[in-house]
């Protein structure tokens, strides 16, 4: 079973490449709890049962209910047909619901994206696990639904035999950021980082995670000078300010750090990293 799920083309192109939302945006206050991966009969399935599902029926068709032959023809031919037009079946849905998709988003619409979904039967009947669980990681993180996203990707990543494309990994990264599994997050940052693909705000959220878990520090003030190099409007300049400042402080240098914090300004939107880092100059 693993090696055919490894043979799957994953060809489709994900909605997640056209848009992906900001983690920052969801402002999530809480810290992570891992939870064990729930496995489990999956919709996808549904194909491959029709086959051992029709002989069954034809089965008890003839020898239990000893119906003619021409019955058992009559229940097996459109299950078989069925089966040969599932892949045909899926790949329209998919993009179907793929264009939809954009469309909504393009309206601001994303709270009608969980019934489209639900209406992509072809998709969720069909299509390949990880394509699956890539689209309602999308849907679910366009409606603030952090958690079920960082789930849904983890599926993805999974279904994916170890070499997910990179807008799963990306999507992976930026939910498992968001739900504060830093340790997780740095791992897929990084991995994104050593590719040649230029991806916006993984280096800055790769050194928000190192600042926020404490892990390599000096780097972490490296990579933020870069990201402040860049244009940016004044909140996340001042962000940026306040990481730097963060880092200082747990490093011990505590007139550095108030120096970038009165540099920083004060922005609502950086609320809670300000209140992080005055606890952090008020206790050491």
């Amino acid at each position: 079973m693993e090696r055919e799920k490894a043979r799957r083309p994953q060809t489709t192109k994900t909605v997640s490449e056209c848009r992906l939302a900001p983690t920052s945006r969801h402002n999530v206050r809480w810290g992570f709890v891992p939870e064990p991966p729930k496995y489990g009969l999956t919709l996808g399935a549904t194909r491959e049962m029709l086959l051992p599902a029709t002989m069954l029926a034809c089965f008890a068709i003839y020898y239990l209910a000893e119906q003619p032959f021409w019955v058992v023809l009559a229940c097996a031919i459109p299950m078989l047909a069925l089966y040969a037009l599932a892949p045909l079946i899926a790949k329209r849905s998919i993009a179907n619901f793929d264009r939809d998709v954009i469309q909504l988003l393009a309206a601001g619409k994303p709270a009608a994206l969980p019934a489209r979904y639900a209406r992509a039967l072809g998709m969720r009947l069909f299509a390949p696990p990880g394509l699956r669980a890539e689209r309602r990681a999308m849907v679910l993180a366009e409606n603030g639904d952090v958690r079920g996203a960082r789930a849904a990707y983890q599926e993805a990543h999974e279904e994916h035999a170890g070499s997910p494309p990179l807008r799963v990994l990306l999507g992976y990264a930026h939910a498992s950021f968001a739900v504060r599994d830093d340790p997780r997050a740095i791992e897929l940052y990084r991995k994104l980082l050593a590719t040649s693909v230029p991806l916006p705000g993984v280096e800055r959220n790769l050194a928000h995670a190192l600042v926020r878990s404490g892990e390599d520090l000096r780097e972490a003030l490296t990579m933020l000078l870069r990201c402040e190099r860049e244009p940016a409007p004044e909140p996340r300049a001042a962000e940026l300010k306040l990481l730097r400042a963060v880092a200082h402080a747990k490093l011990g240098e505590h007139a550095r750090a108030r120096e970038l914090m009165s540099e920083a300004g004060s922005h609502t939107d950086t609320a809670e990293i300000r209140s992080e880092l005055q606890t952090l100059l008020e206790t050491r």
